[in-house]
């Protein structure tokens, strides 16, 4: 039937997306496209939300969005990126190069390292700090208690490092503005990396 979609919500998380200025800041800060063609960075961040907020948990879960013609009518939207167009796209926010370079600088005795970010991870992170802002102007917040966390995502990737509770995965860190109610910095990790390590500048 498509006419019936059981994700009815997910346009609520759009319009509040837009209305908070995240797409359009995307649109800004966000730059990784190398055609004119194709979705836009903020087309594909919004895609990306919204497959989270279903319950997505890998990138074939676009696949499911993407058959859902009446959420496409509920969004106003003509197609959805495929698995194969999410994958480029989060590639783009991996610099291999300057993770090689970060290894190479590492002590004999040291084994773990924090992937420097690229031009394309600081334009999200710039995304973040506008919109929390705009949450703290538009709220009138004036205290920031701030909770930084790292919680291990297990993973079976030939390339997740073991972490301290012997398995194998990674640990991001996040720092979370408990007023606020939202996350306002993040920092990826391999499973390897200690929780003190770099902690200031996430911080």
């Amino acid at each position: 039937m498509d006419g019936v979609t059981a994700l009815g919500g997910l346009p609520l998380l759009l319009e509040t997306m837009r209305a908070a200025g995240v797409s359009e800041s995307v649109t800004e800060e966000v730059r990784v496209r190398r055609r004119r063609s194709g979705y836009s960075e903020a087309e594909l961040v919004e895609a990306f939300v919204l497959m989270l907020a279903a319950g997505g948990e890998c990138l074939e879960d676009m696949t499911q969005l993407g058959s859902d013609v009446a959420l496409h009518e509920l969004l106003g939207k003509a197609s959805w990126p495929s698995p194969d167009a999410a994958r480029q796209f989060l590639l783009a926010f991996h610099d291999a190069e300057a993770l090689a370079a970060a290894k190479a600088e590492l002590p004999p005795d040291a084994r773990a390292v924090i992937a420097p970010e690229n031009a394309a991870l600081r334009g999200l992170g710039r995304v973040m700090s506008g919109l929390a802002s705009r949450l703290a102007n538009h709220q009138q917040l004036r205290v920031a208690t701030l909770e930084r966390d790292e919680t291990i995502i297990e993973s079976r990737k030939v390339d997740a490092l073991p972490h301290y509770k012997n398995g194998r995965g990674y640990q991001p860190s996040v720092v979370y503005w408990a007023e606020a109610g939202m996350v306002v910095a993040d920092e990826f990790r391999d499973g390897n990396v200690p929780a003190g390590m770099g902690s200031l500048p996430v911080i």
